[in-house]
């Protein structure tokens, strides 16, 4: 780092509007800074402390010196470890956004944890800071323990718009997704009959759910991958060169991830409706965790819309290649996943 640096830094802040508005969001301290403008494109700045981060990063790192420094033994303890230490950060989860009486879709979202290497953000910070801003509810907490959003507002600005003072503003958030853990053993049957429903529980407060399977089938990814480079809207939205490169890397590194021959299975089900499902094979728990290999996202839907319950059908995909004549399949219930609220998106007012 040089001058020249923190020049280029302070010159890109073009305007900054001090809002300094707090409030408390389950348990997490979130400060709006105020409004930043480079060049266009403006922002909105929040600093937010989670009130249980510290103890998380203070149970999880004696943890982590005990055990070995690299990676967990089994997926099964990588996924349990998975965001237990992750601070809940509610700015990364809004839409929209009303300051005084004009509304601002979000068009993205940034969050990074405040350390003293950053001088870009303790240059921004300094400058909110001259300008008045008086951050009273976390001015004496440790930089390391603070989380910075940036939330970029849609639109092109010349300048800040005149909100006046003490503009009131309200964020539009969404529902936190949290995840509990079950991991309870099930045979799975590749075209079976599953006439009851399964009950599982939490495994940390013991609290009963249902789920009632209603198929397993194997999914072949290679020939999911031929009917989408053979859709008709994607042939007229591609041209025939850039179709054969998307096949090429395709065949490139899906034999990484599903060999030919080979098939993921997909279990539709129906629980609560705030509830979804996390399978896993058990071979795939037990393993060992692979380093630097590839990872695959697949979102699959439900031929019907509704289960044999009459409860909205979903579906989740064991992400654990078997082979295309698999029937019976050693998996877990392992993790569900639940919506806090009604799964609706909260208006949340800042004072």
């Amino acid at each position: 780092m040089n001058i020249r640096y923190l020049q280029d830094v302070l010159s890109n802040m073009d305007e900054i509007r001090v809002i300094g508005t707090s409030s408390k969001v389950d348990g997490v301290i979130c400060h709006v800074m105020g409004l930043v403008r480079r060049g266009t494109d403006m922002r909105l700045m929040v600093l937010q402390y989670d009130e249980r981060y510290p103890f998380s990063i203070e149970e999880s790192e004696p943890a982590e010196s005990l055990d070995s420094p690299g990676m967990p033994d089994t997926n099964r303890a990588l996924l349990r470890s998975a965001g237990k230490s992750d601070p809940f950060i509610p700015f990364q989860s809004v839409p929209k956004v009303f300051i005084g009486d004009k509304a601002y879709d979000v068009q993205g979202t940034e969050t990074r944890r405040l350390s003293k290497q950053d001088w870009e953000h303790l240059l921004l910070i300094v400058r909110f800071l001259n300008l008045g801003w008086r951050p009273n509810d976390v001015d004496d907490l440790s930089m390391d323990r603070l989380f910075l959003t940036g939330l970029k507002l849609e639109g092109a600005y010349s300048a800040i718009p005149d909100f006046g003072p003490d503009p009131e503003l309200q964020v539009w958030m969404a529902p936190r997704r949290v995840t509990h853990q079950v991991e309870k053993p099930v045979t799975l049957t590749v075209g079976g009959h599953y006439p009851e429903k399964i009950v599982f529980r939490d495994l940390s407060g013991g609290e009963e759910h249902w789920v009632q399977i209603n198929r397993v089938y194997l999914l072949d990814v290679w020939e999911e991958m031929e009917k989408i480079l053979a859709d008709p809207v994607l042939q007229e939205q591609r041209t025939p060169a850039e179709i054969a490169r998307a096949r090429r890397e395709c065949e490139q590194f899906l034999p990484e991830i599903c060999p030919r021959g080979m098939c993921f299975p997909v279990v539709e089900y129906e629980c609560e409706d705030d509830i979804t499902l996390q399978f896993y094979a058990k071979s795939y728990l037990d393993a060992k965790p692979a380093c630097g290999s590839r990872a695959m996202g697949f979102i699959v839907r439900p031929q019907q819309p509704a289960g044999m319950l009459g409860l909205k059908l979903k579906a989740a995909v064991i992400q654990e290649p078997v082979p295309a004549d698999a029937v019976a399949i050693e998996a877990e219930i392992f993790q569900y996943i639940r919506c806090q609220g009604d799964g609706s998106l909260t208006s949340v007012r800042l004072k």
